[in-house]
């Protein structure tokens, strides 16, 4: 799910610009849809799927878009060359900034996401050496109104085979257990069981 901000904002940012910069250094409209064309084919077949093709096109539709709004620009106003370059280092940081805070965003979330969790267990009167692992990854169809996206997964030194999912509640701002559990490979859960000794009664589902 972390490909949606990728595909609905990041790229399509990137491909405009690829547009703009493609005329401005290269003096050609088709260069730049060109490239952005041949990635995002690229990108479908080495690690989507033949639906992403509408977005291949939606994406070279937009460098071309920047290509063809930079060549009116650039011929009705013929800046000069230092207000090109000025313009061109405005245009890329103003993608590859978000793009590097979207990028390391994530890996923090999930340090911090592991900290809460481990503050909640400590909270809950477990100490460190009960807690065998937390690991935590993105589930954006828990992005809600309710709930942050990332999810961790701990497991207690008593009961290894069992992992238990909790999740941060955004309004209370508080880590809570999730009732989710994998009952059987791929056939998940929310009913309470005893065979499971560190799930919370009234958790959250």
């Amino acid at each position: 799910m972390y490909l949606i901000p990728l595909v609905l904002f990041m790229f399509p940012m990137l491909a405009f610009v690829m547009g703009v910069l493609g005329r401005a250094l290269f003096n050609k409209l088709f260069i730049a849809p060109a490239i952005v064309f041949g990635l995002s084919l690229m990108a479908q077949f080495l690690y989507l799927s033949f639906s992403f093709f509408t977005w291949t096109l939606i994406y070279t539709a937009l460098a071309f878009s920047g290509s063809l709004i930079a060549h009116f620009l650039l011929r009705k106003f013929q800046p000069s060359r230092k207000v090109q370059k000025t313009s061109m280092i405005i245009l890329l940081g103003a993608v590859l900034i978000p793009a590097f805070i979207f990028t390391i965003s994530r890996p923090v979330n999930a340090v911090l996401m592991e900290k809460k969790v481990e503050k909640h267990l400590l909270e809950e009167e477990y100490s460190s050496s009960d807690i065998y692992s937390i690991e935590t990854f993105n589930d954006g169809k828990r992005n809600t109104s309710r709930t942050e996206p990332i999810i961790a997964e701990v497991v207690f030194t008593n009961d290894p085979g069992h992992t238990y999912r909790y999740i941060e509640l955004k309004k209370e701002n508080r880590v809570v257990q999730m009732c989710e559990y994998e009952r059987s490979p791929n056939f998940f859960t929310n009913e309470y069981t005893e065979e499971r000794p560190h799930m919370v009664r009234g958790c959250f589902e």
